[in-house]
């Protein structure tokens, strides 16, 4: 587990130079900060300063998705221990936050999405979350994670291809037994396809969003834990 102080101070002023804190009509409760054509970023086929290219400047369709259906249902996570996986920009967590989840952990491989977290809970006015580095997918041992268990699980926007799809899929059948509560937010990608007899829809949003033309609508799941329980 990682705090605030792991973050290169560096990082944090990058990311609040390089993007504005916009928001979004499916979530207008969240600000977060977000690469716009008013930034020098929007304009590079890459980013030198960083390590990774931001996927964490834009706020998916899944995790919108995600973050709304917090938003509307506060009491799934209320009290909880929750875990946003992939949790680039980091909305899903500040909205289990705002929903006074107990705790939460936000989780990312690219330190640079971690950093942008810290800097939207900020710009949100709310308490860091437990931040996390670790490839969840690739290491089942939660153990290193957090203490507890896991009550709620979010991904948003992770099944982009056939041979992730099926590792989440090992991933969240794991969390089940283990008694987590899994939810994804997707708007109808290719990966989807391998995984849908073991979900259930719980939401549908229609989507206008200008950085995610393709998508008209975005959907939530519930994964059929109880076939692992």
């Amino acid at each position: 587990m990682l705090q605030r102080s792991f973050l290169p101070k560096t990082l944090l002023s990058l990311i609040r130079a390089n993007t504005a804190p916009l928001g979004k009509p499916l979530v207008p409760e969240l600000l977060l900060h977000l690469i716009s054509t008013s930034s020098p970023w929007y304009f590079q086929a890459s980013v030198p300063e960083l390590a990774n290219d931001p996927f964490w400047s834009v706020f998916w369709p899944g995790g919108q998705g995600l973050a709304r259906f917090v938003c509307d249902n506060g009491s799934l996570v209320r009290g909880k221990t929750v875990l946003d996986v992939g949790c680039g920009c980091g909305a899903t967590g500040i909205a289990c936050q705002l929903q006074q989840s107990r705790r939460v952990i936000c989780n990312d491989i690219d330190i640079a999405a971690l950093a942008a977290t810290i800097a939207n809970f900020e710009l949100n006015q709310c308490p860091d979350p437990i931040l996390s580095s670790l490839n969840l997918v690739e290491d089942f041992d939660l153990h290193l994670l957090v203490g507890d268990s896991i009550d709620v699980v979010f991904l948003g926007d992770m099944f982009y291809d056939e041979n992730f799809a099926i590792k989440v899929l090992d991933w969240c059948k794991h969390m089940a037994i283990n008694g987590s509560e899994i939810y994804i937010g997707d708007p109808g990608r290719w990966g989807l396809e391998f995984i849908k007899s073991y979900i259930t829809k719980v939401a549908e949003y229609e989507i206008d969003d200008i950085d995610n033309k393709e998508y008209q609508t975005v959907n939530v799941f519930k994964f059929k834990s109880e076939f692992y329980s």
